[in-house]
C-alpha cells in the first residue's frame, strides 16, 4: 500500500517526517476538535477513520508498479473540514501501516502523498466550489462529492508516478496497466465518495461539518 514496502532514502525519510509533523501541527494548532463537541459527530468522525482504513487495506498492484487504492481523504474533508481530515488520514496510514504489518521508516511518505496532498486538493476544490458554482444542493454534491474526489485521486497518483520516476535508478516506464488503474479507480472514488454525500447529504446534513443549510437548501422555505 502506497510505498509501505519501499526502501526509501534517508534524505527522503526523514524529509518526509519532518514534512508530515509540520502538517500535523499545521492543523492541531487550528483546534480541530472543537467541530466534535457533539457525540454523534465523534462517532462518525472515528468511524470514518476506521472505514477508510479498510479501503487503505484493499490494494491494487500493476505489473510492479505503484500501488494504489481508494483514498476517502476528500469524504473527510466534506465531512469535517481540512483540520480533521488531516489528523484523520494520519490515524488511517498509522492503522494501515498497523494492520499490514509495514515498516514505519516509509509510513510519513505514504501519508504525505495519500493523505495530506489529496486533502489539500480537495479543500482548494471546494473553495473554489463554493466561491465561483451556483449555490445550490445539486452543486454542492457534484463539486464536494464526484469531481473533488476524481481530482484528489488523480493527483496522488500522478505525485506517485513522479516519486517513483524520482527514486528509479534507471528509466522508468509507467506500466500501461496503471495507468487504466487510476482511471478505473479515479472513477471508483468519484462514485464512492458522491453517493455517500448524496446519502448523507439528504439523510443526515448535521453530519457534515461543511454543509451550510442555509446556502445549500432544496428549497426557499425553512428546512425541517
Amino acid at each position: 500500500m502506497g510505498f509501505f514496502y519501499t526502501p526509501l532514502p534517508l534524505w527522503l525519510t526523514v524529509g518526509s517526517w519532518i514534512a508530515a509533523a509540520g502538517v500535523l501541527a499545521l492543523g492541531l494548532l487550528q483546534r480541530p476538535f472543537a467541530r466534535l463537541q457533539d457525540a454523534t459527530l465523534q462517532n462518525v468522525w472515528l468511524g470514518i477513520i476506521v472505514a477508510v482504513s479498510v479501503l487503505w487495506a484493499c490494494n491494487a498492484w500493476f505489473d510492479d508498479g505503484p500501488v494504489i487504492h481508494l483514498l476517502g481523504a476528500t469524504l473527510m474533508v466534506t465531512l469535517f473540514d481540512w483540520r480533521l481530515a488531516l489528523i484523520g488520514t494520519a490515524a488511517t496510514t498509522g492503522l494501515a501501516a498497523v494492520v499490514l504489518d509495514a515498516s514505519w521508516l516509509s509510513v510519513a511518505t505514504t501519508y504525505l502523498l495519500f493523505g495530506a496532498l489529496p486533502v489539500a486538493v480537495s479543500t482548494l476544490l471546494q473553495r473554489l466550489s463554493n466561491a465561483w458554482l451556483p449555490r445550490n444542493l445539486f452543486t454542492f454534491i457534484a463539486g464536494h462529492g464526484f469531481v473533488t474526489s476524481a481530482a484528489a485521486v488523480a493527483a496522488a497518483c500522478g505525485a506517485t508516478i513522479l516519486l517513483e520516476i524520482a527514486l528509479a535508478n534507471g528509466p522508468f516506464v509507467v506500466p500501461a496497466a496503471f495507468t487504466r488503474g487510476s482511471l478505473l479507480l479515479g472513477a471508483g472514488e468519484a462514485l464512492f465518495t458522491g453517493l455517500l454525500t448524496i446519502l448523507i447529504a439528504v439523510y443526515k446534513p448535521a453530519w457534515i461539518t461543511t454543509y451550510d443549510v442555509r446556502r445549500y437548501r432544496l428549497d426557499r422555505g425553512p428546512r425541517v
